[in-house]
């Protein structure tokens, strides 16, 4: 009988040869080998379908074959994340950067980063929002030296060259986005089965990520000079935010 430590090595060579072919697991017979490439091709389309899937401005912008031979490239130099397919893009944004046959297209890279925050927003966890009374019992004093935590779907993507609010407007049926815009930024969450997205301003997208680093309320805003009545407004009325800490 195998021990524990014995099954997890051959079960993770046989993982491994479903992406490897120079690899076969122990046990395999020359006869059966080949038989591997089956499975190791379906591996390969399993992930570039869920690829497609979760980047629909990027296949919309290049088109599907561009994009199916970019995540194949992709897929074939990038271990699998998780055994989950929801998890297997986190490294396309990046990979698509260096990628240099998409170097004419250097604004890619910040609109799957945007695609892929919309495709974890749809499929993060839900939690509980912070309700209206809790700021009241609170006060103003209180609420700005604390810092506050956001919904599991919440994220930000800010480029610092191209306009992806207009690019995605664009997606959605809007007019056609400049490229001499300049750089954009861009609120991503979830609301009810949908994940949406809304342009924020660079004041707004840098209070946003002090925020998101766990910096009080009170800095954020007076290191940003961002209009916190308005940001903050907006943060409660979509129901973003989970927990209001206050300093210990």
């Amino acid at each position: 009988m195998l021990t524990n430590t014995e099954y997890g090595a051959r079960l993770l060579r046989f993982a491994g040869s479903l992406v490897d072919d120079t690899l076969a697991p122990l046990g395999v017979t020359l006869g059966t080998r080949e038989r591997l490439s089956i499975y190791r091709n379906n591996v390969r389309l399993n992930r570039i379908a869920a690829l497609t899937d979760a980047f629909a401005n990027v296949v919309q912008l290049v088109g599907l074959d561009y994009f199916q031979a970019l995540a194949r490239a992709y897929v074939d130099r990038t271990p699998a994340f998780s055994a989950n397919l929801h998890d297997d893009g986190i490294g396309l944004p990046a990979f698509i950067r260096g990628f240099g046959p998409a170097g004419d297209l250097p604004y890619l890279g910040d609109v799957a980063e945007a695609d892929w925050l919309l495709h974890r927003a749809y499929f993060a966890d839900d939690a509980a929002a912070v309700e209206s009374a809790a700021l009241v019992e609170l006060g103003p004093e209180r609420f700005a030296a604390s810092s506050i935590r956001f919904m599991p779907s919440v994220g930000l993507v800010r480029s610092r060259r191209w306009p992806i609010a207009d690019i995605l407007h664009m997606h959605a049926g809007g007019a056609s986005a400049s490229l001499d815009a300049g750089p954009q930024s861009v609120l991503i969450w979830r609301e009810g089965y949908q994940a949406r997205w809304q342009a924020v301003t660079d004041m707004e997208a840098t209070a946003l990520a002090m925020l998101v680093a766990g910096r009080t309320i009170q800095e954020a805003f007076a290191r940003t000079g961002a209009d916190a009545g308005s940001l903050l407004t907006q943060l409660f009325a979509h129901r973003l935010v989970v927990a209001i800490e206050e300093a210990l």
